[in-house]
C-alpha cells in the first residue's frame, strides 16, 4: 500500500489573539486579503480583511494591523488564516536580499508531493485543517506563463516534474492581458516584473464548486 508523505513545516508559535498587533512581511495580494509572513515568529499568514478598505500592497512591504476575532468555524483549507480587525497599514519595506532570511526557512521540503497532494485540485471534503496551504519553492526550470481558455497558467519544473497551475496573481494577469501576451518566457517576465522571477509562492485556493486548487499566487525574486 502506498503511503503519501504530507508536507509539514515547523515554525515558532504565531500569536493569533484578538487585539494583538500583527507585523507582517507581505508576499502577495489575495481576493480577500493577502499572504505574508509574521515577522515575530517567521510563520506564514493568510491575512483576511476587506481589500477595498486599505491601500494596495506590494511584495516585501512591511505592514501592521490588529488581529480580529477568530474565524468561526475555522478555515480548514487555510489553517494559516488570520482575520484582521482593520486593513493593514504599510510602515516600510524590505529588499529581496533582506527578506531572504524569512523566505529561506519556509521553502517547501525537497520531498513528497507539493503541499501534500499530487493532483492540481482535490475535493474540499478531504481537508481537515492539518496541512499547510502555502509553499515557497525555487523552480528548476521556467516559469513560463501561458494563456489558456480559462485564464493564465504558470508552467514550471520542480523536483523532476513539470507542473502547470492557474496563475492567481491578478495584477500580473491584467498586465499580460493589456500587453496581449499569450506566452511569456522567463526573460519576458523579467522585463514585465522588473526582476528575475526565481521563486514561486504556491497557495491552495477555494473551494469553488466543491474543489480546492493549487495556484501560483506570486512570482517572486530569486536569491
Amino acid at each position: 500500500m502506498r503511503t503519501e508523505v504530507r508536507y509539514r513545516v515547523t515554525v515558532p508559535f504565531r500569536v493569533d489573539v484578538a487585539g494583538a498587533e500583527l507585523e507582517m512581511l507581505v508576499l502577495a495580494a489575495q481576493p480577500d486579503g493577502c499572504v505574508g509572513i509574521d515577522l515575530d515568529s517567521g510563520a506564514f499568514v493568510r491575512a483576511i480583511y476587506p481589500t477595498d478598505s486599505g491601500e494596495p500592497l506590494e511584495a516585501f512591504d512591511i505592514t501592521t494591523a490588529p488581529i480580529g476575532p477568530p474565524l468561526d468555524p475555522p478555515d480548514i483549507v487555510r489553517p494559516e488564516a488570520v482575520p484582521l480587525a482593520a486593513a493593514p497599514e504599510r510602515v516600510g519595506s524590505l529588499s529581496p536580499k533582506k527578506a531572504e532570511r524569512y523566505l529561506q526557512a519556509l521553502r517547501h521540503p525537497a520531498h513528497g508531493p507539493l503541499l501534500g497532494f499530487a493532483a492540481v485540485s482535490v475535493p474540499y471534503w478531504t481537508f481537515v485543517g492539518d496541512r499547510p496551504s502555502l509553499a515557497l519553492l525555487d523552480p528548476s526550470e521556467g516559469p513560463l506563463v501561458l494563456a489558456t481558455p480559462t485564464g493564465y497558467e504558470c508552467r514550471f519544473g520542480w523536483q523532476g516534474t513539470v507542473h502547470q497551475f492557474p496563475l492567481g496573481d491578478r495584477r500580473l494577469a491584467a498586465e499580460l492581458v493589456g500587453l496581449r501576451r499569450r506566452r511569456s518566457s522567463p526573460r519576458e517576465l523579467t522585463r514585465i516584473l522588473g526582476y528575475r522571477p526565481g521563486r514561486l509562492l504556491i497557495v491552495v485556493a477555494g473551494p469553488v464548486d466543491g474543489t480546492c486548487t493549487k495556484q501560483v499566487a506570486a512570482l517572486l525574486p530569486g536569491r
